[in-house]
């Protein structure tokens, strides 16, 4: 019986993999950014370092350039209401921004992301990063008052293994690699999240 839902954000419920990449595309900081993504993969600078000098490509850009809309995956809406409906804590949570959170707020219950940090003008003067990893979901879980076992995780990415490990029914959607797919008791692929709606019904018996 699933009690709770953790699912990732960027790549699963949206089209794009990285609500950054994404962001930096719309502000046309691309270019700059794929410096500070060398830097972190070749480990001279942590994630903490990394999301900070990152957002500084984004000083004072106003906050509605940095909470442009999002498009949802398809089934993505259904996904998440069946689960509300059914009684489901859900719980979104992602190594990206708190801008994806807005098309969702009002069909989950809990929402964990980096956020956004703006001054009195509602300019950017930084971000807060509160996911470097998914290590921390343990707590989640706890504070939720659920057992792993009753946990449903989705997720697509290497940062989404510790909660596809744990997880009873663990589903990886179009993983990026063998290993995340190789985490997951179920691996899903499709261009929509009508496969999961599927899924989450038959564990549910609906």
């Amino acid at each position: 019986m699933i009690k709770a839902a953790i699912i990732d954000v960027d790549g699963v419920l949206t089209y794009f993999r990285s609500a950054w990449q994404h962001l930096h595309r719309i502000l046309g900081t691309d270019d700059w950014a794929s410096i500070n993504r060398d830097a972190y993969k070749a480990g001279l600078i942590n994630y903490r370092d990394w999301a900070l000098v990152d957002a500084l490509l984004w000083m004072d850009v106003p906050r509605t350039w940095v909470e442009p809309p999002v498009t949802l995956r398809r089934g993505a809406l259904e996904l998440l209401t069946f689960l509300k409906d059914n009684g489901v804590v859900t719980i979104a949570l992602s190594g990206g921004l708190n801008y994806t959170g807005i098309p969702i707020r009002n069909y989950i219950d809990y929402f964990i992301s980096n956020e956004f940090v703006f001054d009195g003008n509602n300019s950017l003067i930084s971000v807060r990063v509160n996911v470097e990893n998914k290590d921390f979901a343990d707590e989640i879980v706890k504070n939720v008052g659920v057992s792993w076992d009753e946990v449903m995780a989705i997720g697509d990415s290497d940062m989404d293994l510790p909660i596809l490990r744990r997880a009873k029914y663990s589903i990886a959607y179009n993983p990026v690699n063998e290993d995340v797919a190789n985490a997951a008791r179920i691996v899903v692929n499709s261009d929509t999240l009508y496969p999961l709606l599927d899924i989450a019904r038959a564990i549910l018996g609906k």
